[in-house]
């Protein structure tokens, strides 16, 4: 089964693959962060950044 995140992004409440994130980093002092996906495609989480970053940082065993 494939994990997903649900994320707030600047068009509404998104749903990304987990498998599909390349890369992902906070901006604008943590307020916002940005999802890079496998297929070329840039999210802008809006909302709960903190909490995504974690799952993220967990996710992909990031210390």
């Amino acid at each position: 089964m494939t994990n997903w995140i649900k994320a707030l992004t600047e068009v509404g409440m998104t749903r990304i693959r987990m498998d599909a994130i390349c890369a992902y980093q906070e901006i604008d002092n943590e307020a916002k962060m940005l999802i890079y996906t496998s297929d070329n495609t840039l999210f802008e989480v809006i909302e709960n950044c903190d909490d995504i970053t974690r799952i993220l940082d967990s996710n992909f065993n990031v210390e």
